[in-house]
């Protein structure tokens, strides 16, 4: 499986390729830097230089990046005034980046996020608040527009006492909303710093331990992310939403061929078991039968039944 986390705070040159570095020595495999609306032109500028610094490393002390690892930019609008302000920076930055969050907390912001579908992302609705700060209306509202709601791994790592209990009590709400509206769920770190940094097992262990089964962590960290880093690289092909202009495809047939992503989610997380194992096993239990005519007896029961209802 892997890892998405479409949550990490981007800061500057040199503290960005720490967090690089480290995520993915501890298992990552796609990081979202996030940046305000006002640094994230200059982020732009030096992504290039970032990548180039991380992925040819001389440093013998730090691991090498994979070549599948990967690094995107993205606009987290934290602390909105209102509604309106939420808007303008849409409309400024949506087709400039693949990946457009709001921080949550106010229910009027929350509304004003679900209800607008070129908002990808309703983060923290929980933000500063005794509840989850969702509810009926806006989980509907989530789901019409295909915006996700996002759990940050931090809120839980660096708070204490009654506020940490009421972060993990948000959490469950929110779980039990998306059970039952299925709005697109994402987990992430929200990372600031290289000791906020934590790996994918020690993560996965925490959300199954508030509840989380293994399909619903796999969906958070790597499906519904993906999709919607995907959703945005058509995005200026969509002419509405679900149609978009595919180039150089001559038949219908060639764009829709649906992969098998059959997925054993039981054994996601679990170490795999042996079919030889599971045959020993067998065998034992069968031997232990005491008499092993009753399967005949057991057969001719079934006739004699099937010719009484012949008769």
């Amino acid at each position: 499986m892997k890892f998405y986390d479409l949550n990490i705070r981007g800061q500057n040159f040199n503290n960005d390729l720490k967090l690089i570095q480290e995520a993915h020595k501890f298992g990552w495999n796609h990081l979202n830097l996030n940046y305000s609306p006002d640094y994230f032109n200059k982020a732009l500028d030096y992504k290039d230089d970032l990548l180039n610094k991380a992925f040819n490393n001389d440093n013998s002390l730090t691991k090498s990046l994979d070549a599948d690892f990967e690094v995107s930019m993205g606009i987290n609008i934290s602390n909105p005034k209102n509604p309106n302000e939420v808007r303008k920076v849409v409309n400024k930055f949506r087709n400039k980046t693949q990946y457009l969050s709001c921080l949550g907390g106010d229910l009027k912001i929350n509304r004003a996020i679900c209800e607008n579908n070129r908002i990808d992302v309703l983060s923290r609705p929980y933000y500063k608040r005794h509840d989850s700060g969702m509810n009926h209306v806006l989980a509907k509202l989530a789901v019409k527009n295909n915006v996700a709601i996002e759990l940050c791994f931090r809120d839980i790592l660096n708070q204490h006492l009654k506020y940490r209990a009421n972060v993990i009590a948000s959490f469950k709400e929110i779980l039990k909303f998306h059970r039952k509206f299925q709005f697109p769920l994402i987990l992430t770190t929200d990372t600031k710093y290289i000791y906020d940094v934590r790996s994918t097992r020690d993560i996965v262990a925490l959300f199954k331990a508030i509840g989380f089964t293994n399909e619903e962590i796999y969906n958070g960290f790597y499906k519904y992310p993906k999709e919607i880093l995907d959703f945005n690289k058509d995005r200026k092909n969509m002419i509405i939403q679900g149609v978009k202009v595919v180039e150089g495809a001559t038949d219908f047939t060639e764009v829709h061929k649906k992969e098998d992503t059959t997925i054993d989610f039981d054994d996601l997380f679990e170490d795999d078991i042996e079919d030889d194992d599971i045959d020993e096993k067998f065998d034992e239990e069968y031997l232990d039968l005491e008499d092993i005519n009753d399967l005949d007896n057991l057969d001719n029961l079934f006739e004699d039944i099937e010719g009484d209802f012949d008769e």
